[in-house]
């Protein structure tokens, strides 16, 4: 049995503190409401991401000064409060613009997919294929040792520099990869699969051969021309782990098939081995690190994602392991109340020893993980409830860590928590902002009562999703599978009437499927699990939830689709109501300011309806050309969505 350092959690209504002579509340967690229902909080940081915001800083290809513009997180990690992406001020003295292109781009491109999942919205795979283009043009020449591989920084617009100088960071390769694999599955590109390819056998060719501190792994920096390593020792193997396990599914080779056992071998030898000197040593992850700055210091980062990868593969022990894990994490990082640094915002994590401040990307990772490993260890007695609670206190203390200041109340979110509570740091990562998306629809499908109930919403699917709509007649939801086959689980008001898959109906069932093809519906959580062989699969209107009642009263309220723009700069909105009402539809700019009120509590029949907007605003002007969100209020019943105007 591994000894478990207990994590403390604070108790008590209300607390009080002495700060320059005044008496001042101190709040717990408990008191912490979120500060807007989390899908919300999701859209308008999206919106943010594709409002491309900043000036000097829209760059174009190294080699071409022609080329073509790319959003402002290709060549910026951060972006202050004046939209400036040059990062002289911060990180890199001597740079004027610092980016971590292998990094970011995964998780860009896991926050669009997770998106376009959850909305349906078309825009998240068209940002994630791009900026997995650009990656594709940006690698590793293919000459070198450690070719075909996405660098780890980019500086001024030059591939490399930084911290790792002339080497990359060794686990960003196969984070990459793992989306291409994501962006294969969904678009059947050749080019993604390539480059997937191109990167397992270069990770395969160079894995690190020897005895069990060195098998399995590979050096945390290199140099690619030669190997040269520049840093050693890395924990962070769990995207090799993931990544190599998703080729040896693909094509059944037995060189990714030992490549990944011998990584995961590697991680229970050392960091998860007791009897091991680098027993609970999880370090070596970030690009703005020097090595004299890692070395010996605790990393957040893998060690949560170790605990993800126990509770998928279950190996013995593993119970007993990720509780240990979560436990040291919480002694090491956790920041609970009373606490003056970020009163009332807490509890955060704080991300590494060496740099001591809690992020909204660290916080929701760890609210992600606590509660995945309550779940997972349900009626085990090594469960804590305090991992439930934390997790939703922590969810609902970052949900108020959007930017407002200044001319930055446009979704953004700030970079640390501290800056809730003091003037910190001038610049918004774009890391949060991915993160954000990330882990809060994470922990909607964890969950489910976190997701709104008067929409639809697919929380999970094990298999790409090749098309999602949510037609204004007809089903629901529509939606389709790579292959046909997969397990969803999606968020609905009520029963379904009926699911098709493959214009076939699906039998509705008693239980979870397991492997027979149908669909349950669970009322306590709102979620229909569905199991099918083949697609697309077709969800018809939601069933009465009182005999007698019109089945439409509990349908999806309010449903809003922008239509395609009409000439002289019109746009209109498709609205969809299920039941007699008011309406209230209004346009936003992506900052979040009111342009102008299309209805305003006026009476609509239940059925489709068209709203048109002449492109003025409340003042009569002309708007300019770009993204604007449209959100709507019908009752109890809230919707949005996106249209674009071209003038």
């Amino acid at each position: 049995m591994f000894s478990r350092p207990r994590p403390r959690f604070a108790h008590g209504l209300l607390a009080f503190s002495l700060v320059a002579g005044l008496l001042l509340p101190r709040f717990t967690a408990a008191e912490i409401a979120p500060a807007k229902p989390y899908a919300q909080l999701v859209s308008e940081v999206v919106a943010f991401l594709v409002s491309d915001v900043g000036r000097n800083g829209i760059r174009t290809n190294d080699d071409d000064p022609l080329g073509y513009p790319v959003p402002p997180y290709f060549y910026s990690y951060a972006i202050n409060d004046g939209n400036n992406l040059d990062g002289n001020l911060n990180g890199y003295p001597g740079y004027l613009s610092v980016s971590y292109p292998g990094y970011t781009a995964a998780v860009a491109i896991d926050a669009f997919l997770d998106w376009r999942r959850f909305s349906g919205d078309p825009e998240g795979l068209a940002r994630a294929r791009q900026y997995a283009d650009w990656i594709l043009e940006h690698r590793t020449p293919a000459t070198d040792l450690y070719g075909n591989l996405p660098y780890s920084t980019q500086t001024d617009g030059v591939m490399g520099g930084g911290w790792d100088g002339p080497a990359i960071m060794t686990d960003k390769p196969a984070m990459f990869g793992l989306r291409l694999l994501r962006l294969y599955d969904i678009t059947g590109e050749p080019a993604y699969w390539n480059g997937a390819v191109e990167i397992a056998d270069v990770l395969a060719a160079t894995q690190l051969a020897g005895g069990p501190g060195d098998d399995g792994r590979w050096p945390f920096r290199v140099v690619p021309v030669d190997g040269t390593v520049t840093q050693d020792y890395t924990s962070h193997l769990m995207p090799a782990v993931r990544f190599f396990d998703g080729m040896a599914q693909r094509t059944g080779s037995p060189v990714y098939a030992q490549t990944r056992d011998r990584a995961w071998a590697w991680l229970l030898a050392n960091p998860g081995n007791p009897a091991s000197p680098s027993y609970m040593r999880w370090e070596a992850f970030y690009e703005d690190q020097t090595p004299e700055m890692q070395t010996g210091f605790g990393d957040h980062y893998s060690g949560h994602e170790m605990i993800v990868e126990l509770v998928r593969r279950r190996p013995a022990g593993w119970q007993d392991l990720a509780v240990t894990l979560l436990d040291t994490l919480s002694a090491r990082f956790l920041v609970e109340s009373p606490n003056l640094r970020y009163d009332p915002y807490t509890p955060v994590t704080n991300e590494w020893f060496g740099w001591p401040e809690a992020t909204y990307a660290s916080s929701m990772q760890y609210a992600r993980t606590a509660l995945l490993l309550h779940e997972a260890l349900a009626g085990d007695p090594r469960q804590d409830a305090a991992w439930r609670a934390t997790a939703l206190a922590m969810a609902a203390a970052c949900s108020h860590g959007q930017n407002n200041r200044d001319n930055a109340a446009d979704g953004r979110m700030f970079t640390t928590v501290r800056d809730l509570v003091a003037y910190f740091n001038v610049d918004s990562w774009y890391e949060q902002n991915f993160n954000t998306v990330i882990y809060y629809l994470e922990l909607m499908n964890l969950e489910p009562s976190l997701a709104p109930a008067a929409e639809i919403h697919i929380l999970a699917a094990d298999a790409a999703l090749t098309s999602i709509d949510f037609p204004l007649d007809g089903p629901l939801i529509d939606y389709a599978t790579a292959g046909g086959s997969g397990t969803e689980r999606v968020r609905i008001e009520g029963a379904p009437g009926s699911i098709l898959a493959g214009g076939v109906a699906l039998p509705r069932l008693s239980a979870l499927p397991d492997s027979t093809p149908g669909w349950y519906w669970d009322a306590a959580t709102g979620v229909v699990t569905v199991r099918h062989e083949t697609s697309p699969v077709q969800f018809s209107n939601v069933a009465s939830a009182v005999p007698g009642d019109d089945p439409r009263a509990t349908r999806l309220a309010l449903r809003l689709r922008a239509l395609n723009p009409g000439g002289s700069g019109r746009a209109a909105i498709a609205v969809d109501l299920a039941r007699d009402g008011e309406l209230s539809l209004a346009v936003y700019d992506l900052r979040g300011q009111l342009v102008r009120q299309l209805t305003d509590g006026q009476w609509f029949n239940a059925g489709s309806h068209r709203v048109d907007w002449d492109g003025r605003d409340r003042n009569g002007r002309q708007t300019a050309s770009g993204v604007y969100l449209v959100r709507g209020r019908s009752g109890d019943a809230v919707a949005r969505t996106r249209l674009v105007r071209v003038r």
